[in-house]
């Protein structure tokens, strides 16, 4: 099965995101302390869904053939200024 690589970071400061849960179908990977991902998932066309608890959840529809880098990827942070 493919390989799908990236980097998760906060979109405004561009930190990476760490212990983030990337999720490919039933395919489940963490970041790294450097943002860095790495999950192997079947061929196909799926969706890709990006979970922190202190992040808003994104969503990448992805269509598998080999593996990937699909690059950065930013997440919005759910911290609200006074």
């Amino acid at each position: 099965m493919p390989t799908i690589s990236g980097i998760i970071v906060e979109k405004w400061t561009r930190r990476p995101v760490v212990g983030a849960t990337v999720k490919i179908g039933n395919y489940v990977g963490l970041t790294d302390s450097m943002g860095r991902f790495s999950i192997v998932a079947p061929v196909g066309v799926h969706k890709m869904t990006i979970t922190h608890r202190s992040f808003h959840p994104a969503v990448k529809a992805l269509n598998i053939l080999l593996s990937a880098d699909i690059g950065v990827m930013e997440l919005n942070s759910k911290v609200v200024a006074l």
